[in-house]
């Protein structure tokens, strides 16, 4: 998933869950006629909390995404640092060793 994607979706979550924050909110300030339907101020309390929850929840998740990248590059840059390690030393075995000696050093090549 592309980092914009990631921010898009973070983004979108975080707007629905302050849009149903909001209508809460409205609602709260007309809960005098809204009752007459079933709707309770409880209800709507409850309504604000989830929400709060869901923008704290997606906040967390972004925080953990980010941490996650950069371990990710960590991760990519020690590997790539094996590999050229990994690549001179091979070139030390191939040029001064027989095929047939190869897999006595460890190295798998075939060629």
């Amino acid at each position: 998933m592309s980092d914009l994607t990631t921010i898009t979706m973070s983004k979108t979550f975080e707007t629905n869950a302050l849009k149903g924050k909001s209508l809460a909110a409205g609602m709260k300030r007309r809960i005098a006629e809204l009752g007459k339907y079933g709707v309770k101020e409880a209800d709507l309390t409850v309504m604000e909390q989830d929400a709060d929850k869901a923008i704290e929840m997606i906040r967390e998740v972004d925080r953990l995404r980010e941490e996650v990248t950069r371990k990710l590059q960590e991760a990519n840059e020690q590997l790539n640092s094996l590999r050229d390690r990994a690549a001179v030393y091979r070139k030390i075995i191939k040029q001064n060793y027989l095929q047939d000696q190869w897999a006595g050093f460890g190295l798998q090549d075939k060629r």
